[in-house]
């Protein structure tokens, strides 16, 4: 071949419309089309990225502004609240302090100092009587009248008549001077204590204190108590926001004068005493993580530093933190405070920052799910505009491929397949159908399939096409197996065959037609159905010849055992040791053997027996076997508790032997010096095929090896010699056939030396499927 020039190449490729030139590289149309979609795309996830960004400082800044304003309402809410509630308490003092009886028994009393005589003032009578019934309506926990000097004169509590007191030492002498009354802050009192389970308690005191004067003259002053657990706690517990916000007061130095909501997290983390309430007992501190995950810090609790908002309104401030600072649990919280000079405590109110910020967090989740949909849009969009541009060339391309898979699949199909249009001719038809057939392709395409391999059934008589339903096309018919097709040297094919229609909504587009032979498989289907047959058969003749060879041993098994007993009453003074020895092993195995017998007549029976099930009451069977079992049960002085069974469909007759011999089984294999105890319980369980009723025996006998549990049900199965125990080993076979008869199960399990437990499980109404 000539070799061709470079220049004729070149020429060539101009020449070729098909071909790709270097200057095709330059049009817009080329490498800026294939680009451009890219570039806005990225353009506009960047536009997108900072509109979401913006979008999220305006909404978090927006968020921390409502939460602020919504913390400083509360807590001047907080604020107020306590105002009404002390002013409440300060107008009541002061209203008593002017009574004009409470003004003379405090001018009588003031002349009887001394404590003996300030006990039998008929005055403090007089006092309680007054003030008692109304200081309990209230809610006041006692009183108290003082002298100018300090000295108790009357009171509820008797013991401090004629002692100084300390509640002076509480309260604003200050406020108390220029108002005339005023209310003690809480604090816990070293006079007064309280009891419970655990020993004695501390006890929160605050008072309402007013000056009493009579005339322009100093009597002294008249005290309310108060218990600050209550209406005080109360005041400071109404401004908690939300699942996680709490309100509380704190003095100048940080102690906490109100509860905390988180006092049972302080106990857990050992904080706070059990019995302590957290007011008065408690430091605002700043543990350094967070408790409810970490647990304790090492460090001394007293080396703590205060929580930022507690160290600033100690300090006086009035203030609000909306980033974030950790609350006495560690936890990150918002919050904001104020110090009130005129009380001398601060308040702080705080809240989650994950509860403050749970909607603007969502709002921006949501934003940020926006903003990557419109990326992912932005770049799909890029992609399709791109891809469009092959669509084209891929589109014919796969169509081509397709076709090429189709065929080869049709080609290569272990299975018949072929089509058909709207009047049943042959569109296509695969290798396989046409070696199954006899045919080639050239002789079936075109032509009616039908008629072709579908003319006639199976025993020759003509099939009407309008009846055929392979021939229908478009109607879909479901899987067959009842239909012949006929090869072209004359022979039927059995075959199985589904049809569906190529266009549901045209019957005129044809259907396609999948068939398998199923000629071998039918053979099979019959070889089994003799197969069984002559199983079943077998079977019944072998249960018949097992019960008529039981039955015909019988007659000259009790020969044997007749003679040998005469022989052994007549004769057996005239044998010697070793002859009488013969003849006790000669009767001993007639008896071995008349009871093996009667025990495979017992195992013959079970299905031999013609079924008649019938509502049976199982404790009514349990009852009559232990009947029949009393003398032995006497004797081996067994124990048998019986709990409740329930009544079932069964054979009577089958279930009195199969409790006999499960109950017989746990008397015989007893622990030597141990006395027998068997429990026998049942209950219904409710499954997925029905109810049925699962009973269980349990005994303390020997027990056996774990890996002997199915041996045991084995025909003449024994795991004991019979010089330990006698028997023919075929009861517990027979237990497990009674109960297979009933469409149930009988399992076991054992220990050695720990006892057995059979389970039985038996449907409440045959028909059920365990």
């Amino acid at each position: 071949m000539a070799e061709i020039s470079n220049d004729q190449a070149a020429d060539d490729e101009r020449d070729n419309p098909h071909v790709l030139q270097d200057d095709d590289l330059l049009e817009p149309d080329s490498w800026i089309g294939e680009i451009l979609p890219g570039i806005l795309a990225v353009g506009f996830i960047i536009i997108v990225a900072l509109a979401v960004m913006a979008g999220e400082r305006a909404l978090m800044s927006s968020a921390r502004t409502t939460n602020q304003a919504t913390l400083e309402t509360v807590l001047a809410n907080t604020y107020q609240r306590y105002e009404d509630w002390a002013a409440q308490q300060e107008s009541h003092v002061r209203i008593w302090s002017q009574n004009i009886d409470v003004l003379g028994a405090v001018r009588e009393l003031t002349i009887l100092p001394v404590a003996p005589s300030l006990r039998t003032s008929p005055l403090q009578v007089e006092l309680s009587i007054m003030l008692g019934p109304w200081l309990e309506e209230y809610g006041y926990t006692g009183f108290a009248v003082i002298s100018p000097n300090g000295t108790v004169l009357a009171g509820s509590d008797e013991q401090a008549l004629g002692h100084p007191s300390l509640v002076l030492d509480h309260v604003d002498r200050q406020r108390l001077q220029a108002n005339g009354v005023t209310l003690s802050a809480p604090y816990i009192s070293n006079e007064f204590v309280e009891s419970d389970e655990n020993g004695l308690l501390e006890r929160p005191l605050m008072h309402a204190v007013a000056v009493i004067e009579d005339g322009g003259e100093h009597l002294g002053y008249l005290v309310f108590d108060l218990d600050p657990r209550l209406q005080y706690t109360t005041t400071f517990q109404v401004g908690r926001t939300g699942a996680s916000g709490d309100t509380f007061v704190v003095d100048d130095q940080g102690r906490l004068l109100s509860s905390s909501r988180y006092e049972q997290i302080m106990v857990e983390e050992g904080l706070l005493a059990e019995s302590h309430p957290s007011l008065l007992h408690l430091v605002v501190r700043d543990p350094g993580l967070d408790l409810t995950v970490v647990g304790r810090p090492q460090r001394a609790y007293t080396d703590w530093p205060l929580t930022f908002a507690t160290e600033d309104v100690i300090s006086g401030n009035t203030g609000a933190n909306l980033r974030g600072y950790r609350d006495i649990r560690g936890i990150l919280v918002m919050g904001a405070w104020e110090w009130f000079p005129q009380r001398n405590f601060g308040i702080i109110t705080e809240v989650e920052v994950s509860e403050a910020l749970a909607g603007a967090n969502q709002a921006r989740a949501v934003l940020r799910v926006f903003a990557v949909a419109m990326a992912l849009s932005f770049i799909l969009l890029a992609v399709l505009f791109s891809a469009h541009r092959n669509i084209s060339r891929q589109r014919a391309k796969a169509t081509h491929e397709a076709k090429q898979r189709f065929s080869q699949i049709l080609m290569t199909a272990a299975e018949g397949i072929y089509g058909i249009d709207g009047e049943g001719r042959v569109t296509f038809i695969n290798p396989r159908a046409c070696e199954m057939l006899g045919y080639v392709e050239e002789e079936l395409i075109g032509k009616v399939m039908h008629s072709m391999v579908h003319h006639s059934h199976r025993d020759g008589s003509l099939y009407p096409k309008e009846d055929c339903p392979v021939h229908t096309a478009g109607v879909p018919i479901e899987e067959t197996d009842k239909e012949v097709f006929w090869t072209k040297n004359g022979q039927p094919l059995q075959i199985e065959f589904a049809t569906s229609a190529i266009d549901a909504n045209s019957p005129s587009a044809g259907a396609v037609i999948t068939f398998r032979d199923i000629t071998k498989r039918k053979r099979d289907e019959q070889a089994l159905r003799r197969y069984a047959q002559e199983l079943k058969r077998s079977n019944a003749e072998l249960q018949e010849f097992a019960y008529a060879a039981s039955h015909d041993l019988q007659e000259p098994l009790r020969k044997i055992q007749a003679f040998g007993e005469r022989l052994n009453n007549k004769y057996a003074p005239a044998l010697d040791d070793t002859g009488r020895h013969y003849l006790e092993r000669m009767v001993d195995a007639a008896g071995r053997m008349r009871r093996l017998i009667d025990d495979l007549l017992s195992y013959s029976r079970v299905n031999s027996k013609t079924t008649s099930y019938l509502p049976v009451e199982l404790a009514g069977v349990v009852a009559d076997v232990l009947s029949d079992l009393e003398p032995r049960i006497v004797a081996e002085d067994a124990k048998i508790r019986v709990g409740e069974l329930p009544a079932i469909e069964a054979d009577p007759g089958q279930m009195h032997q199969l409790f006999l011999n499960l109950l017989a089984n746990a008397l015989k294999f007893r622990r030597p010096g141990v006395t027998p105890n068997i429990t026998i319980e049942g209950n219904v369980e409710v499954g997925e095929a029905g109810a049925v009723a699962r009973i269980s025996i349990t005994d303390n006998g020997i027990g056996f090896e774990p890996r002997h549990a199915e041996r045991i049900f084995g025909m003449f199965e024994r795991l004991h010699g019979r010089e330990e125990f006698d028997g023919t080993g075929v009861g517990l076979a027979t237990c497990r056939k009674i109960a297979e008869r009933h469409s149930g199960e009988l399992t076991a399990w054992g220990e050695p030396e720990a006892g057995a437990v059979f389970t039985l499980i038996l449907p409440i109404r045959q028909g059920t499927v365990i």
